[in-house]
């Protein structure tokens, strides 16, 4: 079975060369790299030219003018020939053995199970990578079951993570071109929903890259927040249609929640459709977010308080 590493790059010269090595050293061999240039300006595009010169058989090297991360990923996927899609950010890294120990796990079961890894944060040497407590490191009997743990206990599964069968991407559909932020977890809820289960392998890993100090600031702007908010909105559209339950409710809920304690005070307007959000949900249960002593806060003032003396407290 082929297996397609798309990588979306935008001026990263910086690390791109890496990346591209440790998905070239993949021990299984079955693989193939569509690497999906977003009009970098940094010299990015004469790396990735150098290494398609060097691997012909193994490279694939599409240009394009700047449209975002999520159409040269939608483009990677169109040209992919693989049965099975890798997606890695152009500054990430994966383990030698990722991709074959989950080919291995995936082998002989249904199309619609995907395979997890372990991810952990980096920064410059993956040797001083640092664990991420989460709970999502486990067998899932479903993909909905998945994303009712990252939204009930604020967890996520980096993308790289996944190995995904292209029958389940397909049916999920390509990503929203036009969220500027999450468009990953946007479009994972959609993969997830059609998932029959999740299976962990324990030994392949994904190291992730803690993003800079720009990055960061770019994404609490109020367009990224408009964004951010949207795509939880998908969020509820996508799993209602696979099951409208009180514990789905309930986990929607906490994802609006918890929309409001990120943003607050900030962007009013955005925070009061949140809460509009969270009340057509209907949901009675008094629900909780943030770290253990606000949520112990919020028990004791309620939530808005709890919010306002954040803001005092800094």
């Amino acid at each position: 079975m082929r297996v397609s590493i798309i990588i979306p790059v935008f001026n990263k010269a910086s690390y791109i060369k890496e990346t591209l090595e440790s998905a070239l050293g993949q021990t299984y061999s079955n693989i193939e790299i569509i690497l999906v240039n977003d009009g970098s300006t940094d010299g990015s595009f004469e790396i990735l030219k150098a290494y398609v010169e060097k691997f012909p058989d193994r490279v694939l090297l599409i240009d394009q003018e700047n449209q975002g991360v999520s159409t040269a990923t939608n483009i990677g996927i169109q040209a992919a020939k693989g049965e099975y899609i890798q997606f890695l950010d152009a500054d990430d890294l994966i383990s030698p053995d990722k991709i074959e120990k989950q080919i291995q796990l995936l082998s002989g079961i249904s199309i619609k199970t995907i395979a997890t890894c372990e991810w952990v944060n980096f920064k410059n040497d993956i040797q001083g990578n640092t664990n991420v407590p989460y709970g999502v490191f486990r067998d899932f009997d479903s993909g909905l079951n998945l994303l009712l743990r990252f939204w009930n206990e604020q967890e996520m599964m980096q993308p790289a993570a996944y190995l995904t069968h292209r029958s389940l991407i397909d049916k999920a559909g390509p990503w929203d071109e036009s969220l500027t932020i999450n468009q990953d977890g946007e479009f994972f809820t959609r993969v997830l929903v059609n998932a029959e289960q999740v299976l962990y392998e324990a030994q392949g890993k994904v190291y992730y890259r803690s993003p800079g100090e720009s990055n960061v600031s770019q994404q609490k702007s109020e367009r990224a927040m408009k964004s951010l908010l949207e795509s939880y909105r998908c969020y509820e559209k996508e799993v209602l249609k696979i099951e409208d339950s009180e514990r789905v409710r309930i986990a929607l809920k906490k994802v609006y929640q918890k929309f409001v304690y990120d943003v607050y005070p900030q962007y009013p307007d955005l925070i009061k459709k949140a809460e509009s959000l969270m009340d057509s949900l209907g949901v009675r249960e008094k629900t909780y977010t943030g770290g253990p002593k606000f949520q112990q806060l919020s028990k004791i003032l309620g939530f808005k308080n709890a919010l306002r003396v954040k803001r005092c407290l800094g």
